[in-house]
């Protein structure tokens, strides 16, 4: 027998595989029921009556949900295509004519002949910079097979792209069916904004924050309990991992998949608070990797010194009000709060998912992960 064809070694429930999709998705009941109810349109043939918008710090399961979202589509069957982007596939109107309508599929879509050779043996749109040739084209597509858009990274968008995506949007859904979703850091709205597209801000607005406290523990306890073999984890170290993590998705990932290998390496399915020691070992080293490297990207954005004054506000509070973060800022940067440095300042530490502000509570900061501001605070102090 050859060595790859020996049993198989189990593998880790809270690793995700290649489509990046987790195996509960805990706490986003809302949002799936959301999303859900925008595809029904596509299913009944028109437009949804708006985009989607889902913004919140890294790590949250922005992508997460995107992916359960492409899967869904695709389980329920029909005629709905979907398709995945991010911004470094459509650098200009081109690329996103051919992502969106590949030719070989569409090839009888052809207004104004707009079909032209771009490489050897190859053929694609070219829309020459033309927005409204690529609401046309769109439009004629959509009407042959309803599309759903799923955008990654939409805070990257280039201008040009990303405010004919949006304006096409509103005008080919209002004729036929057709979706845009959009996923981005805290920043996204304000990157929208600048992309010159009148109703962007008219969609369905998600905030994917994280986690309540029983929602994180389901994230930890089901998969584990949905093994071949199940492990059942107490109560006292289950409360333990939550607090641990924050309710942030990815530290309860690290969490579980440390806690699977702790219990399969000592021979154990019950889960207390031996296997939680050892399991935090594994845990301390990976968030202390990650914090600092997101320590270095603070740095290297310039963010550093305003991000220690911001962690000292939050010490004792769970919320800023937007005027109290724009003092803080301010008075690092020894300027004035209307300073065009100091909105800069803020949106960097939103990009970053530092700090953010829930869509509908605009006058509300919290923290990406409060104890990421104890790690710079205790590591500039040192």
């Amino acid at each position: 027998m050859l060595p790859w064809m020996a049993e198989k070694t189990p593998i880790s429930p809270f690793v995700p595989g290649r489509g990046g999709l987790p195996p509960y998705l805990a706490g986003r009941d809302e949002e799936r029921e959301g999303l859900l109810a925008l595809f029904a349109y596509l299913q009944n043939g028109r437009g949804a009556p708006r985009d989607a918008v889902l913004t919140g710090p890294r790590g949250n399961g922005k992508t997460a949900l995107m992916r359960w979202f492409q899967h869904e589509i695709r389980a329920r069957g029909g005629t709905v295509d979907v398709v995945w982007l991010t911004p470094n596939e459509i650098p200009d109107l081109d690329a996103l004519a051919n992502e969106l309508t590949p030719l070989g599929r569409f090839d009888s879509l052809r207004p104004e002949a707009l079909s032209l050779s771009i490489g050897v043996g190859r053929l694609g749109w070219e829309l020459g910079r033309r927005p409204a040739s690529l609401t046309r084209l769109l439009r004629a597509r959509c009407r042959r097979q309803p599309l759903v858009v799923l955008l990654d990274e939409a805070q990257n968008l280039e201008t040009e792209v990303g405010g004919a995506l949006l304006n096409a949007s509103q005008s080919v859904a209002a004729e036929a069916p057709f979706l845009l979703v959009l996923a981005g850091t805290p920043d996204l709205s304000n990157h929208l904004n600048a992309l010159s597209a009148t109703f962007w801000n008219r969609a369905r607005q998600m905030g994917i924050g994280r986690l309540e406290p029983v929602s994180a523990g389901e994230a930890v306890a089901r998969p584990l309990a949905e093994q071949a073999t199940p492990f059942t984890i107490g109560d006292e170290a289950l409360a333990e991992v939550v607090d641990e993590s924050q309710g942030y998705p990815y530290f309860l990932q690290i969490w579980g998949d440390a806690l699977w290998r702790a219990a399969r390496k000592g021979n154990l399915t019950e889960i207390g608070s031996k296997v939680v020691s050892l399991a935090k070992v594994a845990f301390d080293r990976e968030r202390s990797i990650y914090y600092e490297d997101r320590r270095r990207e603070l740095k290297a954005h310039f963010l550093l010194p305003v991000a220690i004054q911001v962690a000292a506000a939050f010490r004792d509070r769970a919320t800023l009000a937007d005027a109290e973060l724009d003092r803080i800022v301010a008075a690092t940067l020894e300027a004035d709060p209307l300073d065009g440095e100091v909105h800069r300042l803020q949106s960097g530490l939103a990009n970053v998912g530092y700090v953010w502000s829930p869509p509908g509570e605009a006058d509300r900061w919290e923290p990406g992960i409060p104890s990421l501001m104890r790690y710079v605070e205790e590591h500039e102090a040192a």
